[in-house]
């Protein structure tokens, strides 16, 4: 078969390439306060994301206990995307160093994807808000594909999307989903981002890992020279 001679990299979105645990903490205590259920901190909603928003608002019923359990959570999941898609960019920023990195990987020739358990249409909407839309050649959401992160088929379809070659891919990210579908889907590699919420540990499991988003697009290229 016949591949784009262009690398690619992957890009996760919530926690590697924008800092939104504001605004999904702030969509979390909404719903929490519309059934008049216990609140819950930032950092109890960070340690619930990343396997996109059902599970997230599973966990956030299963955090209020025996009342949570009573609620209807395909109910409670449309409560929290109504909510969330109107706020999704109160608060919510590339992190720092995001676009420096995302331009200098044009510079160097690489196309650009986005890789998220989050519905394709809201990931695209964020995109758009922070107008960094421009920098991606796909955006491959969980609801594109049979499967989701860590399913081999998301990051296989994102990567059929631009006839990438998958020696020639590499998947960012700061959850285990992140290395667990770079594996899967048999790239280059995988690249932890010390920079997000997941905890340290994951980057023992991928190929390397970068501390900032500035030498991401070396690190990247170190991927794919190993």
């Amino acid at each position: 078969m016949s591949y784009d001679t262009n690398p690619v990299i992957v890009f996760d979105m919530d926690g590697t390439l924008i800092d939104s645990l504001p605004d999904l903490a702030n969509s979390a205590r909404y719903l929490m306060q519309s059934y008049q259920l216990p609140s819950v901190t930032d950092q109890d909603v960070r340690l619930m994301i990343g396997d996109g928003i059902k599970v997230l608002v599973e966990r956030l019923l299963a955090h209020a206990g025996n009342a949570g359990s009573k609620i209807d959570i395909q109910e409670a999941t449309d409560r929290f995307i109504a909510y969330y898609v109107k706020h999704s960019t109160d608060y919510s920023r590339p992190f720092e160093g995001a676009v420096q990195a995302m331009e200098e990987f044009k510079k160097r020739g690489w196309k650009i994807a986005l890789c998220t358990n989050k519905i394709t249409s809201a990931a695209k909407l964020i995109l758009e808000q922070l107008k960094i839309d421009h920098f991606f050649d796909a955006v491959g959401g969980g609801d594109l594909f049979a499967d989701k992160k860590p399913h081999a088929c998301h990051l296989e379809g994102i990567m059929k999307m631009l006839n990438a070659d998958p020696a020639k891919t590499v998947m960012v990210g700061d959850h285990i989903n992140d290395i667990l579908v770079a594996k899967n889907a048999k790239v280059a590699g995988s690249v932890y981002a010390a920079w997000g919420y997941g905890p340290a540990e994951i980057g023992k499991q991928a190929t390397l890992v970068a501390n900032t988003l500035l030498e991401l697009p070396n690190v990247a290229e170190n991927v794919m020279s190993k």
